[in-house]
C-alpha cells in the first residue's frame, strides 16, 4: 500500500522543522548572551533544582559570612574596651596601693581621690560606649544607656544584669549554629550604690557637718523640710547634708574605685582608722576584678578564633558551591559557538529548502 503525501502535509513538515531550527538558534543565542546553559526548568529539570537548591546554599552562606564579620567586628570593639578598662583599673589599682601605705599626706591623698574620681568617670564613658546604634555593655538592653551616676554619687547599673540569662545576643554563623556576642556592664565593671537610711515611716535620712542625723520630711505640696530627730530643725545648707548610708552595695572595678574614693574621704574627715580598714579590702577587689576582665577577654578571644575558623570554612564552602554551579549553569563557549554556528547553518539551510519547496509548481514535473 502506497501512502500519499499532500502537499500541505509536506509544506506542514518543512514549516515546523523550520521552527524546531529556529527554536534551537534561538536558544542557543540566549545561552551565549546569558552565558548560561540551563535558561528554564524545561531545557533540564535536574540541572535547574541543583541550580536552586546551590544557589539557596550560596545565598545562605553570604547571610552567614555577613553575620561573622559583623561579630568580629564587634568583638574587636569589645576586646580594644576591656583592654582600655584594664589599663585604668591598674592605674587605680596603683593608686590605692600607693595610699594604703600610710605615708601619704592629707594634700596627696585629695590628690589621689581626684584622680580616682576622674577615672571612675573614664571607666562610666567607657561602659557606655556605642557600637553600631548599640551600647555594648548594656546586654539584652542595647538602647538604654547602660550607667548613670546620680547626684549622691551612686554608679548605677540599667542594662540586663549578668545573671539574668536574656542578657545574650547571639548571631548565627552556619546552619543552626550560634555564637554569643556581647557581656554585661556589670560583669565586667561592676556598680556601686549606697542605700539611704530611712526612717519607719520610710523618710530619708542624712547627716550634717556634726554627723548628727537629719530627717528630711516632703510636704504635701512638694516643699522639702529638714529636722534633727528629736524635732529641731535644721537650719543649715542643705547642701552640706550628707546621706546617711544605711547599706552599700557594689561589685566590681567601679565599686572598688568608688570604696577606694570613700575611704580617703574618710580619712580626709578624720576617721582614719575605719578609712585604711576599708582602703586595704579594695586591694582585693581589684585583683579579683582584674581577673574578671581577663577571664572575659579570653572567652572571647576564644569566640573570635572560632569565627576566623568560621571565615574560613564559608570561604570554602562558597569555593566549592561557586564552581559547581558553574559546572551545572555556566556554558561552555567554546562548544556554545560550535553549535551555535551549526544551528544557524540548519535554520539558514531549512529556509532555503522551505523557499526551494514552496516555489515548485505542476510546471516542474512536465
Amino acid at each position: 500500500m502506497v501512502d500519499r503525501i499532500s502537499t500541505s502535509g509536506k509544506y506542514a513538515q518543512l514549516v515546523a522543522d523550520m521552527q524546531q531550527n529556529l527554536i534551537n538558534y534561538n536558544k542557543i543565542t540566549a545561552q551565549l548572551t546569558s552565558g548560561h546553559k540551563v535558561m528554564n526548568i524545561t531545557d533540564d529539570p535536574i540541572a535547574a533544582v541543583n541550580i536552586i537548591n546551590t544557589n539557596r546554599q550560596l545565598g545562605q552562606i553570604d547571610t552567614f559570612s555577613t553575620n561573622v564579620e559583623m561579630a568580629k567586628s564587634e568583638l574587636s570593639a569589645l576586646d580594644d574596651l576591656m583592654s582600655l578598662a584594664t589599663g585604668y583599673l591598674s592605674s587605680a589599682w596603683d593608686k590605692a596601693v600607693q595610699a594604703s601605705n600610710q605615708t601619704y599626706g592629707n594634700d596627696s591623698l585629695a590628690a589621689i581621690k581626684v584622680e580616682i574620681d576622674e577615672t571612675i568617670k573614664t571607666m562610666v564613658d567607657l561602659a557606655n560606649t556605642e557600637y553600631n546604634d548599640n551600647y555594648i555593655f548594656g546586654g539584652a538592653n542595647t538602647k538604654t544607656t547602660p550607667y548613670t551616676i546620680d547626684e549622691n554619687g551612686n554608679i548605677i547599673y540599667n542594662g540586663t544584669p549578668y545573671d539574668n540569662p536574656d542578657y545574650i545576643r547571639q548571631t548565627e554563623v552556619a546552619d543552626g549554629v550560634f555564637e554569643v556576642i556581647n557581656t554585661t556592664g556589670d560583669r565586667v565593671f561592676g556598680y556601686y550604690e549606697a542605700i539611704q537610711e530611712q526612717t519607719a515611716d520610710g523618710k530619708n535620712v542624712f547627716t550634717d557637718a556634726d554627723g548628727k542625723k537629719v530627717i528630711e520630711t516632703i510636704e504635701a505640696d512638694g516643699s522639702k523640710t529638714y529636722a534633727y530627730e528629736d524635732g529641731t530643725t535644721y537650719n543649715g545648707d542643705t547642701a552640706d547634708l550628707k546621706v546617711s548610708v544605711a547599706n552599700e552595695e557594689y561589685s566590681g572595678v567601679l565599686g572598688a574605685m568608688k570604696l577606694l574614693s570613700n575611704s580617703i574621704q574618710m580619712i580626709l574627715d578624720g576617721d582614719t582608722e575605719a578609712g585604711y580598714e576599708q582602703m586595704n579590702s579594695t586591694l582585693d577587689m581589684f585583683d579579683s576584678s582584674m581577673k574578671m576582665i581577663t577571664e572575659e577577654q579570653t572567652k572571647f578571644g576564644g569566640v573570635y578564633n572560632r569565627l576566623e575558623m568560621t571565615t574560613s570554612t564559608l570561604d570554602t564552602n562558597n569555593t566549592n558551591l561557586t564552581a559547581y554551579l558553574s559546572e551545572i549553569q555556566d556554558v561552555d563557549i567554546t562548544t556554545a559557538i560550535t553549535d551555535w554556528y551549526m544551528a544557524q547553518y540548519a535554520y539558514q539551510a531549512s529556509l532555503q529548502v522551505s523557499s526551494a519547496s514552496m516555489g515548485m509548481s505542476l510546471l516542474n514535473y512536465l
